[in-house]
């Protein structure tokens, strides 16, 4: 009698061991994927980042390229050059059909004695506003220039 009861209470056991361990082990798995699935979701931000350098040149007060200021962001790809001018410094500009028009940055500019910003980006000069200018390249240059017309 009694190692009839000693076997139910092992095979009670054992059955209990083997159905409370296993919502355990379906947890680690699913820990396991979430953590998987995260890693991949960090990767694909990554890699949508870009970094870009800025750089400010006045060439109006010497007879050199006068470097005022240079500043590398990581930006996501597709951003416009204008979004990141006005979060790395004061500007000011006016609005049209083709786009932003820059008139001052850290305010340098001046219409009435004609010295405007222009910029490139990597070495080519821009075709286009600012605004409507968006970064795709990895390690992109943009250099604003501001020049006497």
């Amino acid at each position: 009698m009694k190692k009839k009861i000693l076997a139910v209470v092992v095979a009670l056991a054992a059955f209990v061991g083997l159905f409370a361990s296993q919502p355990v082990q379906k947890q680690s798995i699913q820990a396991a994927k979430t953590t998987k699935t995260a890693k991949k979701t960090t990767k694909k931000a990554k890699a949508k980042q870009i970094s870009v350098t800025y750089t400010l040149k006045d060439t109006t007060k010497a007879k050199k390229k006068q470097t005022l200021a240079k500043k590398t962001f990581k930006v996501k790809k597709g951003t416009t050059v204008f979004t990141v001018l006005k979060k790395a410094w004061k500007v000011k500009y006016t609005k049209s059909s083709y786009g932003v028009f820059i008139t001052k940055i850290k305010g340098l500019g001046n219409e009435k004695k004609k010295l405007y910003w222009t910029y490139t980006v990597d070495g080519k000069m821009a075709k286009v506003a600012a605004d409507k200018q968006k970064l795709t390249k990895n390690k992109s240059k943009v250099v604003f220039t501001l020049k006497k017309y």
